[in-house]
C-alpha cells in the first residue's frame, strides 16, 4: 500500500467538473487497490468482493444533479465501511481524511460535522476509533464534538477528557488548546460558567504562547460569546472585535461568521436593531456561503430573534421555519427543539396561544428523547406555563411550573423565582390564596437570601393584595410596612409612594382614619416630587373627605385649594360643595320653622282640646244640679 498519501489537486482539473470528491480512479490508486495485483488475487472470495465493492462505489456511483451534500459523498462512505468489513484501518482512515472540493477545503470527516451530519460522523468514527493509533485523538475529538452538537453533553465531556489526558500526555500543546475551547463550548452549553471561562482562558494562552492564530481567534470569538452571556457587553464586544480582525486576517470565514453573529446578538441586548441586522445578514451569508449548517441554523435564528424584537413577526416567522427545516434537514433534534420553541413564542406574542402551545409541546417531545438538554426542557416547560396562564387554562399552568421547578433547581439559578412565581400567581387567579401565599413565601426566602430587596418589595406587595382581597387587613397592613421599611432602605421612592397610600386605604378599612389620614399626608410630598400628578389629586380628594368627615375644616379647605391648582374641575367642585353646604344650611333652617310650627300647632290644638274637655265637664256638672 501507498504509505504516502497524497492530496489530490482540484485546481489542476482545467475547469472540469469533478465533483466534490477527487475521481475515484485517483483514488483507488493513491490507496493502492489494484485487484489485478498478485497480493488481491490470492485474498479469500469473501475479502475480492469487499474490495470489489470499494472499487465500484468510487468509480461507478453516479451523484444525481439535485442530490444532497450527504448523497455527494455517499460512494466514498460506502467504500470506508466496504475497506472496515476487512479491517483494512489505514486505507480506511485515509478516505476520511480525503480533502474535499468544499468552500472550506476540509478532510471528509471534519466536513461531514460542517453541514451538520453528526450521526454519520459518530457512525463512521464508532467504527474506526482506536484502530488507527496515530489518529486515535482525531477520532475522540469529532465524537465530542458531533455528541455535542447533538445535546449529549455528559458524552461529549467524556470524549473531550480523553483526547486532553493524550495531548497532555504527548505534550501536544496545539491539540490541548483545541480540545480545552471545545471541553468548554460544552460546559457552556450546560451553564457552568467557571470551568467555561477557565478552558477559554487556558486555550488563548496556549494559542499565544505557540503562537496559533487560528486557535487564539477561536478562544477570542469564545470568550466574547461568554461575556455576552454573562451580560457584560463592553468586554463581549472587545473580544469578538479582536476575533475578528484574526479571522480576517487569516481568511477564516467560519471564525469571521461566528465573530459576527455574535456581535449581532450583543447588539441585540442591547437595542441597536440597527447594528444587530447588519452583523446578523453579514453573519448569515457567510455561513450559507462556506455552507456550515450549525452557522446557518444559529444566523436563522439569529435574524428572527432582531425581526421579533421589532415586532416583525412574519418574517421572525420565515426565519424560525427556515431554522427548523434546515435542523430537519440534517436531522438536529437540539436545533429543531429551538426553532419550534422559539416559534411558541412568537406565536405566544401575537395571542395565537392555541397555536403557540402547539408549538411549545413539539418542542417539549424533543427535548426529552434528548433527555441531556436541561436548560431547554426547563424554557420550554416555563414558556408552555406561560402561555397556559394567557389562555387562563392555570390548572395546566400549574402542571408545566412543577415539572419546571426541579429542573430548575438542578441547574442552580435565579430562574426559581420565575417558576414559583408564575404557580403563586396560578394559584391567585384560582382564588387559591393560602397556596398563592405559601409559594410567595417561598419566593421571599429565596429573595432575602440573594438581597434582592427591589423583587423582595413586589412578592410583597401581591401577598398584601391577597391579603386585602381575603379582607384580612391586619396582615396586610403588615406587609405594606415591611414594604415602606423596603423602600426607604433602598430609596425605593416609587414603592415608598405606593406603599404609603395602600396602607393608608388599609388603616382606613380597618377603622383608623386618623392613621390614614396622617399616611395619606406622607403619600403627597412623595407623589408630588416624583410626578405623579394624577396620584397627587387622588390623595387629595381622599383626604377632602376624610377631612370633612373629621370636622377638619381648616386642612379640608387648604386641601380645596391645593386641589384647585392642580385641577381645573377642583373649582366648580368647590363651588358646587360650598354651594350644597348653603343650601344643606337654609334647608335646615326651613325645616327648623316647619317642625316647630308643627309643634306649636300640635300643642295648641291639645290645650283646646283639654280646655274643652274642662268645659264640657263643668256645663255636665251644673245641669245635674240644676
Amino acid at each position: 500500500m501507498n504509505s504516502n498519501f497524497a492530496e489530490f489537486d482540484f485546481k489542476s482539473q482545467n475547469g472540469l467538473d469533478v465533483g466534490i470528491t477527487p475521481p475515484g480512479e485517483w483514488m483507488l490508486a493513491n490507496l493502492g487497490i489494484d485487484l489485478a495485483a498478485p497480493e488481491f488475487r490470492e485474498l479469500s472470495p469473501c475479502k475480492r468482493a469487499q474490495y470489489r465493492a470499494v472499487k465500484n462505489w468510487l468509480t461507478r456511483y453516479k451523484v444525481k444533479p439535485d442530490a444532497s451534500n450527504l448523497e455527494k459523498v455517499r460512494g466514498y462512505l460506502e467504500a470506508f465501511h466496504h475497506l472496515c468489513e476487512v479491517e483494512d484501518w489505514e486505507r480506511a482512515s485515509q478516505i476520511l481524511f480525503t480533502h474535499l472540493k468544499t468552500p472550506t477545503n476540509q478532510a471528509l470527516h471534519n466536513q461531514l460535522g460542517h453541514w451538520g451530519y453528526y450521526l454519520e460522523q459518530i457512525e463512521i468514527y464508532s467504527r474506526i476509533l482506536h484502530k488507527v493509533a496515530t489518529r486515535t485523538s482525531s477520532f475522540l475529538n469529532g465524537l465530542g464534538n458531533a455528541n455535542q452538537a447533538l445535546g449529549k453533553y455528559e458524552i461529549a465531556i467524556e470524549y473531550h477528557e480523553k483526547v486532553l489526558i493524550i495531548a497532555q500526555e504527548t505534550q501536544d500543546r496545539s491539540l490541548e488548546g483545541i480540545v480545552l475551547g471545545n471541553l468548554g463550548n460544552t460546559y457552556l452549553s450546560q451553564r457552568k460558567f467557571s470551568k467555561t471561562m477557565k478552558c477559554y482562558q487556558d486555550s488563548l494562552a496556549i494559542a499565544r504562547q505557540i503562537p496559533d492564530r487560528r486557535m487564539e481567534g477561536t478562544a477570542l470569538t469564545n470568550l466574547g460569546g461568554f461575556y455576552h452571556i454573562q451580560g457584560n457587553y463592553t468586554q463581549a464586544i472587545k473580544y469578538l472585535k479582536e476575533g475578528l480582525l484574526i479571522a480576517k486576517e487569516i481568511s477564516d470565514r467560519q471564525i469571521e461568521g461566528a465573530a459576527l453573529g455574535s456581535l449581532g446578538v450583543v447588539y441585540r441586548c442591547r437595542k441597536d436593531y440597527v447594528k444587530a441586522m447588519q452583523y446578523q445578514q453579514k453573519s448569515l451569508n457567510l455561513m450559507q456561503e462556506i455552507q456550515y449548517s450549525k452557522g446557518v441554523e444559529k444566523s436563522f435564528r439569529d435574524v428572527g430573534a432582531v425581526y421579533r424584537r421589532l415586532k416583525d413577526y412574519t418574517n421572525a416567522v420565515e426565519c424560525h421555519e427556515q431554522h427548523l427545516s434546515l435542523a430537519k434537514e440534517i436531522q438536529d433534534p437540539l436545533g429543531q427543539r429551538r426553532a419550534l420553541e422559539d416559534l411558541g413564542w412568537i406565536y405566544y406574542l401575537q395571542e395565537d396561544y392555541d397555536r403557540a402551545i402547539n408549538f411549545y409541546q413539539a418542542s417539549l417531545s424533543i427535548v426529552r428523547q434528548i433527555k441531556s438538554d436541561i436548560e431547554g426542557e426547563f424554557l420550554v416547560l416555563f414558556g408552555l406555563g406561560t402561555t397556559y396562564v394567557a389562555s387562563k387554562d392555570y390548572v395546566k399552568a400549574i402542571e408545566c411550573y412543577q415539572q419546571a421547578l426541579p429542573i430548575v433547581r438542578q441547574m442552580g439559578n435565579q430562574g426559581e423565582i420565575a417558576v414559583l412565581l408564575g404557580i403563586a400567581e396560578a394559584y391567585k387567579e384560582l382564588k387559591s390564596y393560602p397556596k398563592a401565599i405559601e409559594y410567595y413565601q417561598l419566593i421571599l426566602i429565596l429573595l432575602s437570601e440573594v438581597n434582592n430587596s427591589e423583587a423582595e418589595i413586589f412578592a410583597l406587595v401581591s401577598v398584601a393584595g391577597i391579603y386585602s382581597q381575603q379582607k384580612d387587613y391586619i396582615k396586610a397592613k403588615s406587609c405594606y410596612e415591611q414594604i415602606i421599611l423596603l423602600a426607604q432602605t433602598t430609596g425605593t421612592r416609587d414603592m415608598e409612594m405606593v406603599a404609603l397610600a395602600r396602607l393608608g386605604s388599609t388603616n382606613l378599612k380597618l377603622g383608623y382614619k386618623p392613621q390614614a389620614i396622617e399616611l395619606y399626608e406622607q403619600t403627597l410630598p412623595i407623589a408630588k416630587e416624583l410626578g405623579e400628578y394624577e396620584r397627587e389629586i387622588a390623595i387629595h380628594i381622599k383626604l377632602v373627605f376624610l377631612y370633612l368627615e373629621q370636622q377638619r375644616y381648616s386642612q379640608l379647605f387648604k386641601s380645596l385649594i391645593r386641589l384647585a391648582f392642580k385641577h381645573w374641575l377642583v373649582i366648580p367642585i368647590f363651588t358646587g360643595l360650598l354651594f350644597a353646604l348653603a343650601l344643606i344650611g337654609i334647608f335646615s333652617v326651613i325645616l327648623s320653622v316647619i317642625i316647630l310650627g308643627l309643634a306649636a300647632l300640635f300643642l295648641s290644638v291639645m290645650v283646646t282640646f283639654i280646655l274643652w274637655q274642662v268645659f264640657q265637664s263643668i256645663k255636665n256638672s251644673q245641669d245635674k244640679g240644676g
